[in-house]
């Protein structure tokens, strides 16, 4: 699923706003004749169903389990935090300057205590709630710069990627860093980045095919092009340590019309950004691959995009921490059909939908036996 484009735009309006080859072993899939595939199933889900204007979700900017099983949902529309636990939901937050409060949210996570934090662009503030959703004070803050995304490592780290800008004379150099924190802004490990001399309009394409997601001992996974299978492995103190890649996929063209039409949609948003400077093209192949996240087994679940999604359903090959595809699995009831985004972690799988007819929803998924 791809970041939305508006995002990143919004994302250098603020910058600008604010402050304006050495090889690796790769790990191959082993000899395996058959690997089993499940079903997913939704079991529950919490939107617009319901009815009332408390629970109608205005947008999903992130969303992930509590360790209690509830669920939280960063809902930048309404500037808040919604947690939901077996129909029963508590807002966290709102919008406002003061403390706690939410301007420019960008991603959510929750520690393995129970703590949550909300990375706010607008407050260069990752702010720090309670198990019961009282605002506990700065998680850490910044000059500029919040993570977006974030995976919890324990209870005083956090991995996510940030983005950066640095003027002088001469050049602006833009850059996308991917990083852990230890309760505090500056990176305590630097685990890949990217950078671009401004003006570069390639940025725009480059960071959308970029993903990557945690687990909760610390190994990071990273995609810098999504229209490759390959995967590069971090140990949790920054170590290229491997690549899980499915070299049997081939890379799906576009058309030249599917070209035009993106080049024609992203001008139209290009307008908010007072910093685009023109020249935006297209990546020429489709999507392959999402990052979805890594579950209680320290399993990486990796959604593929090489079929007809409106047909097949959301496919996922799911990897063991040694580089073996373990099982696949797929989910094909309607929702499969409407724009869905995943996310796995250690306590279950969720789904935020946004269908055009309906405000989103989040989805109460399960695997099958």
């Amino acid at each position: 699923m791809k970041i939305l484009i508006n995002t990143i735009i919004i994302f250098v309006f603020f910058l600008f706003f604010f402050g304006c080859n050495t090889e690796t072993p790769e790990i191959e899939q082993t000899n395996v004749v058959e690997i089993p595939h499940y079903e997913i199933i939704s079991v529950g889900s919490y939107g617009v169903e319901i009815g009332d204007s408390l629970n109608m979700i205005g947008s999903v900017a992130d969303f992930c389990y509590h360790p209690d099983g509830s669920i939280l949902i960063l809902d930048r529309a309404a500037m808040l935090v919604r947690r939901v636990n077996q129909g029963e939901v508590t807002l966290i937050s709102r919008a406002g300057e003061g403390p706690g409060e939410m301007i420019f949210p960008q991603s959510l996570c929750c520690l393995p205590d129970g703590r949550i934090l909300v990375a706010d662009e607008g407050k260069r503030e990752v702010m720090e709630f309670n198990t019961t959703g009282d605002y506990q004070g700065s998680y850490f803050t910044t000059d500029r710069y919040v993570p977006h995304r974030m995976f919890p490592v324990d209870s005083t780290s956090i991995t996510g990627a940030i983005l950066d800008l640095q003027m002088d004379e001469d050049q602006i150099l833009f850059s996308v860093n991917f990083v852990r924190f230890d309760s505090n802004s500056a990176p305590s490990v630097v685990f890949n980045k990217r950078e671009w001399e401004w003006p570069a309009p390639e940025l725009y394409t480059e960071i959308e095919m970029m993903y990557y997601t945690a687990a909760p001992d610390g190994t990071f996974y990273l995609t810098m092009n999504d229209t490759e299978y390959s995967v590069s492995i971090y140990s949790v103190s920054g170590e290229l340590t491997g690549t899980i890649s499915s070299p049997d996929l081939p890379r799906i063209a576009k058309t030249e019309e599917e070209i035009e039409e993106e080049i024609v949609s992203f001008e139209e948003l290009a307008v908010q950004d007072q910093a685009y400077t023109g020249g935006y093209e297209p990546y020429p192949y489709h999507q392959l691959i999402s990052l979805v996240g890594v579950d209680a087994d320290g399993n990486l679940w990796i959604e593929r995009f090489d079929g007809d999604q409106e047909t097949e359903g959301c496919q996922f090959d799911v990897w063991d921490s040694t580089g073996n595809m373990i099982y696949t699995a797929s989910f094909q009831e309607p929702e499969a059909s409407s724009d869905i985004l995943f996310h796995v972690d250690q306590y279950g799988i969720l789904a935020s939908v946004e269908d055009p007819d309906l405000f989103p929803r989040v989805l109460f998924l399960e695997l099958m036996d």
